[in-house]
Parts: C-alpha cells; structure tokens; sequence
C-alpha cells in the first residue's frame, strides 16, 4: 500500500462520515435512533389506531395546528407532535351523493363540492336509501325545499260529490204569487198602484172602486142595525142583520170598512182593496176608470224572498240526482258571491228541443239580489258523501297516470301514482293511492317530480355512479400533493404508510374559456358532465 492509495482511502472515508452527519439533521427526529422515545411514540400512534374499532374507517390524518393540512398515514409534524386521525361516522349510513345543485338557482348542478359566486355552498341531492331503491324519490336539503316554495297540504276527509255544472234562469217562485179580482162589479175611481215592477206592502191600498152592488148592501146593513135596536134583541131582526153583515163580508168589504160602517152608520161610496201579500206587481190589468167585475183579475203581486232557478240536466245525468242534494250558485254579476240551496223538484217530462229535464232549485234571496229573468252557473253535488280528498293543484295529470308527490320524513319526495275520483269547488276524491293524514306537495310538485325521473334516468344510464365527486377526471382546487382535499374526504382511504412523494409543481396548462352563462366545474344541463 503506498501513500496515493492512503490518502483517497482516507478522503472517502471522510466524505462519508460527512455525508452521514448531514443526513442526520433533516431526517425526523429520533428515526435515527430506533431506541429513543420518540421513534418509540410511532408504533404506539399507528398500534392504537390499529386498535380503532373496524367499523370506523381513517378517513385521513390531520395536524394538530392546522386541521387544513391532511396526510393519507400517521406522521408527525415538525414539532413532533403526532397527526390526529379523523374517522368515518360509525352509525351513519352510506348515502350516495348524485351531484350538487345551486342553493339559488336548483338548475345549476355540479359533480364535486363547490361553491357559487357568492360563497354559498352547493347543496348535495343525495340518492334514494337502499329500502327505498326500487321507489323513484327525491331527497333534497330543507334549505333547498324552502328555496323552492314547497308547501304541504294534508289529505282529510271532506263531504264529496258527483259534481254536475250547469247553467240555469232565476225565476219566480210561483208558489209565493198572488191574484188579487174583486167579488163585485163597479168602475175604478182612484188607482193608487199604475205600473209593474211597484213594490207593495200588506194591507197597502191598491185602488178604490165605486160599486152600486157594495153600495146597496152597506145601505142594507145600516138598516138591519137600526131594526136590530129598535126591536130590543128580537130574533127575527138579530138574524137579518147577521145575514146582511154576511153578504158585506162575502162582497169583499175589508173589515177596516166595515168598522167605519157600524162606527159611522153612513154608506162607503168608493171601497179600497187592498195588497193581500208584500211583494212587487208582475201583472196590472187595470186603468183609471176602467170597468171591473169579479170575472177580471185586477193585480199580480209575486214575493220575491225566496226565488227558484230552473236549470238543464240530461238524461244520462239523472241516475246520479236525488231530491235534496246540495247546490251552490254563482251568478256572472256577482262574481266571487255563492248561494247555497237545495234541488226540490224535477220535473216529470223531458224538453223534446233540448233533450233535457228541467231541475228546480230554490234560494233565499235576502236583499233582492237574485232577480227574475238572471243567468246563472250551478253545481249540483250528486250522491255527496265523505271522501278523502286533495286539493286539485296538487295532483300532476300526466299520460302515464294520476300522481302526487308524497312528503316522508328526512326531506324525502316520493311520486306515488293515485286513483281519482269526483271532483268539486277545486278539490278531488281520492279513491286509492293515500291515506289519511298524508301530506303531500301542493306547490312546486311538478319541480320536484322531474327532478325525481330525471335523478333516476340518470342513474341507469350511469350505472349507478352518477354524480360523484371526481367524475370529471380533475383534482380539486386547492389539494395538497400526496394527500386528499378537504372537500372530498372519502377519497382519503387507508393509504400507503410510507411517506407521499413530493413532486414537482406542474406548470398549469392554459384552460380554455368557459362557455357564456356557464361556470366551471358545473353543469348547465340535466345529463352532462362539467367541463
């Protein structure tokens, strides 16, 4: 061995040492030297994660300081403290996120966790539970529901009928109209009442009528009377005066007149009549001075606080018709004012023109508002009974069938397809499909009822994948390498226990522009993945 060979031994061994000293101060502390406790806190850290129940998965690992900063194994950090491990909910079950839709505008989906332009989150549509996976249901956050306008309303039982719309005329109910002819024969000498349509009152005075016949029998009277004092109460002149106050009575002489007869003892030249009932005059056949006699009908007073309507039903309806079902009436004039009455007759012949059957209903008409001769809508309610029902705007009619959207627990949405039944005044039977106390979708069903097909086509056509995070292909923002972001922690399952590699930052290619109306990592339309 010579000197040359000496001296590069040496300088290698050196360089060595050096290289070793080196090493040694940016390795972990303690993981040159297996026995310090340090290194031995290590296999404690990873022994008692070990021992973590099987049920809770390390999703990842977190820095003590700073919970933003994430690794996929057990580390330390540069003061040495141990990483603390964050587990998967035990209890809670898996439910599989379709996509995230805007919390301002539900039409905006997205495949990953993100947030709007005005540092809102977006909310996760989740898929249906696994008891409920055959169902085609929806179940959205309640910040979303609310957003939406969502209002429930209950199904409850309430009196339903057959109902049947019509139209019909108001007219008089002929049962309140009067006829007033004179039992005598005379001419009229004041006519107080001289047109049709004039309001009477009972009792009023009509007209006043010189008659020679009620002239005669008043004189007759008067006699009687005389005869019947002088002769002190004897029988004979008693019964001719009963006999003569008769005939006035029978004559029509009203009892005010006769009063003022035996009061006075003197003729009544000109005799009132008077209105036998309140009302209105419908019929006047009668002028001043004309001549009248007991074959002449003089007044028609009809009174008008009860009408009837008279209104069309064919024929293959009256099956469904019994006296006594409930009618509610709207009159065009009136809008937004209903009449409530009954149907109380129907009449026994059909109209050979119209081919229909006249029904007749009747109505209180309190202040005269339902006058002879008016159009009218009506809505017979056939066979009423109680029935569950909705109201009609939350049923959607489409050509599959009858559906509603029924309201479960936990913000879920299920369509459930119902049977129909009569429909009246803005509600509809319910004749299979719910039950009471159900409480289903009355506004924004026909959103939610889309957004449930479309969540199931979606599903099939991806194979059961759709809208889970990372679909695009793209690392989200904001991710550290080597470790999971902090918006997608289930991509941080148990990991290799050696430490990440630390690439070199990449330089970021040029990103195209996005789309006019568009942002990215968002879908504009149903169906299609984000850019």
């Amino acid at each position: 061995m010579n000197l040359r060979t000496f001296t590069l031994g040496l300088g290698l061994l050196l360089a060595g040492i050096g290289a070793g000293l080196w090493s040694s101060r940016w390795l972990p502390h303690g993981a040159s030297d297996p026995e310090t406790p340090n290194a031995a806190a290590a296999p404690a850290s990873a022994a008692a994660s070990a021992a973590a129940p099987a049920s809770r998965r390390v999703l990842y690992w977190a820095n003590p300081m700073n919970s933003a900063i994430h690794s996929d194994h057990p580390m330390k950090d540069n003061m040495g403290m141990d990483y603390v491990p964050v587990y998967a909910p035990a209890a809670a079950p898996q439910r599989r996120v379709l996509y995230w839709v805007s919390p301002m505008n539900p039409a905006i989906h997205s495949d990953r966790p993100m947030k709007d332009n005005m540092g809102m989150d977006y909310v996760p549509v989740y898929a249906p539970a696994e008891a409920g996976a055959n169902d085609s249901g929806l179940r959205i956050d309640p910040r979303l529901t609310q957003n939406l306008g969502v209002r429930l309303t209950t199904a409850q039982m309430r009196p339903m009928g057959q109902a049947i719309q019509t139209v019909g005329t108001v007219a008089v109910d002929q049962n309140r109209v009067t006829t007033v002819t004179p039992r005598f024969s005379g001419w009229v000498v004041h006519l107080k009442v001289r047109a049709v349509g004039d309001p009477v009152a009972r009792g009023q005075v009509l007209a006043e009528i010189y008659s020679p016949e009620l002239y005669s029998a008043q004189q007759e009277y008067s006699i009687a009377r005389q005869q019947a004092g002088a002769a002190d109460g004897h029988a004979d002149s008693q019964g001719l005066l009963a006999a003569a106050k008769q005939r006035l009575l029978l004559l029509g002489l009203p009892e005010a007149a006769l009063k003022q007869l035996e009061a006075s003892g003197q003729p009544m030249r000109n005799v009132p009549i008077l209105a036998p009932e309140s009302g209105v005059v419908t019929a006047l056949n009668i002028r001043q001075g004309s001549y009248v006699s007991s074959q002449n009908s003089l007044f028609e007073i009809a009174n008008l606080d009860r009408v009837w309507v008279n209104v069309a039903l064919y024929d293959y309806q009256m099956p469904w018709v019994r006296l006594g079902d409930g009618v509610q009436l709207q009159l065009p004039a009136y809008p937004g004012r209903n009449w409530d009455g009954r149907l109380n007759f129907l009449y026994p012949t059909l109209d050979p023109q119209t081919r229909t059957i006249t029904a007749r209903l009747s109505f209180a008409n309190l202040g005269g508002m339902l006058r002879p001769g008016m159009y009218a809508n009506a809505t017979v309610q056939a066979q009423a009974q109680t029935a569950l029902a909705l109201p009609s705007s939350a049923v959607l009619r489409t050509q599959d069938g009858d559906y509603v959207m029924l309201a479960q627990a936990g913000g879920h949405f299920l369509p459930v397809q119902v049977a129909l039944g009569p429909e009246a005044n803005g509600w509809v039977v319910i004749a299979r499909g719910l039950k009471v106390g159900d409480q289903v979708v009355e506004s924004a069903q026909f959103l939610l009822y889309s957004e449930s097909q479309f969540q199931s086509v979606k599903a099939r056509m991806l194979g059961g994948h759709a809208g889970t995070s990372g679909a695009s292909g793209m690392p989200a923002t904001g991710a550290m390498p080597g470790m999971p972001p902090a918006s997608a922690p289930q991509a941080g399952a148990a990991g290799p226990t050696t430490p990440p590699t630390v690439a070199p930052p990449a330089t970021p290619a040029a990103a195209p522009p996005p789309a006019a109306g568009s942002m990215a990592g968002m879908n504009m339309a149903p169906g299609r993945s984000a850019p």
